[in-house]
């Protein structure tokens, strides 16, 4: 059995802190017994450069070289706890925290690829390559295309109907369970949600809406008068079963990781 990590929308951004990225570095360290693989829900880079959303002067200032360094900073402080706990070690794998490390892009990291869908003279230029999170993770799987571990799925988020609308609402756990009928964790949305099925066969299914790791002042023009929803933190799935199940879940809040490793 395994146990699973999963950080959810964590949207480094120039104009806030990433001191929350040190707390989750050092809590990944010291939970690194338990923890199998772990899973960003994508996300990570808000890159503000490049919304869509709003225009003149809430656009002063947005740099696309700055959301790239406030990215790599994210990143470097994310994984810095266990890179220096393995380069002590480098001698002997054995003794290496090497957990699975996975990203499913978001709909902010496919703001680079709609960008150049708009501006075609940066293709072959511009990509997701800036990010470097092929450095950080050992698989980064494509927007919209789930990844499935010991039969639960993982993606930003779950479309639903022919319209590729993201699932959401407020029983996203629910509505999960109803119209994949299969074990679901998506992000996006920011909220917590959760909730279980069983399935005519007798297996036991859930649908989880992992709520995010934003910073606690992130405010942007898409997202004001929704942010009083939003629950920050990260989840584990203890002991999943390799059918779609686990025996415990976790849900740790950014406050509490504050308060324990900051």
């Amino acid at each position: 059995m395994a146990t699973a990590l999963i950080i959810p929308d964590p949207h480094a951004h120039y104009q806030y802190d990433n001191d929350r990225f040190d707390w989750l570095g050092r809590f990944i360290l010291d939970r690194k017994k338990s923890i199998d693989y772990i899973v960003c829900l994508g996300d990570l880079s808000d890159l503000p450069s490049l919304s869509q959303h709003g225009e003149g002067l809430s656009f002063e200032g947005r740099r696309l070289k700055e959301d790239v360094a406030v990215t790599h900073d994210a990143l470097e402080r994310l994984w810095g706890p266990v890179n220096k706990w393995n380069a002590r070690r480098k001698k002997s794998k054995d003794k290496q925290y090497l957990p699975r490390k996975i990203l499913t892009q978001g709909n902010h990291e496919h703001r680079i690829t709609r960008h150049c869908e708009s501006n075609p003279q940066l293709h072959e230029w511009l990509d997701l390559s800036i990010l470097n999170y092929e450095k950080y993770f050992d698989e980064v799987i494509p927007f919209r295309v789930p990844i499935t571990i010991d039969g639960i799925s993982y993606v930003h988020y779950f479309a639903t109907g022919v319209s590729g609308r993201p699932i959401s609402g407020e029983n996203i756990g629910r509505a999960l369970c109803t119209k994949l009928h299969s074990s679901c964790v998506q992000g996006h949305s920011h909220v917590f949600d959760h909730a279980e099925r069983v399935t005519a066969t007798g297996q036991r299914i859930f649908g989880l809406s992992a709520g995010c790791y934003v910073h606690p002042d992130y405010v942007e023009d898409w997202c004001q008068g929704t942010v009083m929803h939003w629950w920050r933190g990260v989840c584990l799935l203890h002991d999943v079963d390799g059918h779609g199940y686990y025996d415990r879940l976790e849900h740790i809040t950014m406050r509490w990781l504050e308060r324990n490793y900051g």
